[in-house]
């Protein structure tokens, strides 16, 4: 019977790299969905005051 694997404890240091990129990569990607919903909602602003101007 063998003995199961464990993975090592990450350092504390590691874990903190990889925590940080995760969040970063997290943070670039809803900047960008902000930015896409901020133009998003301005076109349709766009077109709303032409159809009032109608």
């Amino acid at each position: 019977m063998s003995k199961k694997k464990y993975p090592t404890e990450l350092e504390h240091s590691e874990w903190l790299k990889r925590q940080n990129y995760f969040l970063e990569e997290q943070n670039k990607n809803l900047k960008k969905k902000l930015l896409e919903s901020e133009e998003y909602i301005n076109s349709l602003l766009d077109r709303l005051k032409l159809y009032q101007n109608k």
